[in-house]
């Protein structure tokens, strides 16, 4: 049974794409419960029906993943960030929402460890929201 993620990358004819595969997978192998969607003409990950993370695609010079809370948490863009990122790769665009990017497979396999490390911290630290 083809999941929606490998129907949208048949059709996703890009020079990202590689990336693209790239990120989708490892966000799979750490975090194998998450339910995949297209959102946004873009792969998304919820988890127990809240959406969490949402692939970013409309700049053609790179994939921004968008780590967030759902629609329904309420954001504040001057309040203390959920949790301390060990990783250094988050962008936080307020409290309980960051993006992390990457122009490059190249860039992004330099930092695969952490960046699974930070698809499993986030979705613990959302978890109660």
């Amino acid at each position: 049974m083809t999941t929606p993620h490998q129907s949208f990358l048949g059709e996703f004819n890009d020079a990202r794409k590689p990336l693209v595969e790239a990120m989708l997978t490892a966000i799979h192998e750490a975090c194998p419960d998450l339910t995949e969607s297209i959102k946004w003409n873009a792969p998304n990950f919820s988890d127990a029906g809240k959406d969490r993370l949402s692939f970013m695609l409309h700049k053609p010079d790179r994939v921004v993943l968008v780590l967030h809370a759902g629609a329904k948490v309420k954001e504040d863009k001057k309040a203390s960030h959920l949790y301390q990122d060990d990783t250094g790769l988050l962008a936080w665009q307020s409290n309980i929402r960051a993006t992390i990017t990457f122009h490059d497979l190249a860039g992004f396999t330099s930092h695969r460890d952490e960046f699974k490390q930070a698809m499993q911290r986030w979705i613990m630290e959302t978890a109660v929201l």
